[in-house]
């Protein structure tokens, strides 16, 4: 049954279209697939590469914004390492102490007052003794403290200015509040130098 078939495709006069017919049939049924997979493939890896972009646009962000986190860090800590609170001010004393030693001073007394603290807002002078707040500002969450220390030290007039010198040169968030350097012997050979200075910080109400 096969072979007269046979026989008669090869004595047909239209074999050679029916060949080429067969042959367009077969390679369509055998390439559409592989296209319809090649042109799945380039559709995955156009967006497996966008992934990727963005992914590398995230991490370069992420990396950016550590840098900035790290930065304001190392600001907040140049910041609290000027300031003086309740648990630093046994460093502040013995600092002090060893100032006045490395200065030539004798101290005479050494008093840590209470500390004292108010509202405070960004831009507000430390000094004023009130936050200048209209009705509609919402309330100061900052409060600025401050530590009254007192000192009194004797020495020569050269050992006690350098010991101002010192203390102003320290960085230390501070304000002078009262100085006053008078003769401590009859032959003024020593002095006297009482100080009161106002140690500052910021700390969050509530």
């Amino acid at each position: 049954m096969i072979e007269p078939a046979l026989r008669k495709f090869c004595e047909s006069r239209h074999r050679k279209l029916i060949v080429i017919a067969g042959t367009f049939v077969v390679g369509l049924v055998l390439i559409l697939p592989l296209v319809d997979v090649l042109r799945a493939g380039r559709d995955e890896r156009a967006s497996l590469l966008a992934e990727l972009d963005s992914a590398q646009s995230v991490a370069a962000e992420m990396k950016e914004f550590e840098t900035r986190v790290n930065e304001k860090l190392t600001q907040v800590k140049g910041f609290e390492a000027r300031t003086v609170d309740d648990e630093t001010m046994p460093a502040l004393r013995g600092k002090l102490v060893d100032l006045a030693k490395e200065t030539g001073c004798s101290i005479r007394r050494l008093n840590v007052g209470a500390m004292a603290a108010r509202a405070w807002k960004p831009g507000e002078s430390p000094f004023a003794q009130t936050t200048d707040r209209k009705p509609a500002d919402a309330a100061p969450t900052i409060q600025l403290e401050w530590r009254p220390v007192s000192i009194s030290l004797s020495g020569t007039g050269s050992s006690l200015r350098s010991m101002v010198e010192r203390v102003a040169a320290s960085g230390m968030l501070l304000h002078t509040k009262s100085l006053e350097m008078y003769p401590s012997s009859p032959t003024r050979q020593n002095l006297t130098l009482d100080m009161e200075l106002w140690y500052y910080t910021l700390a969050h109400k509530g």
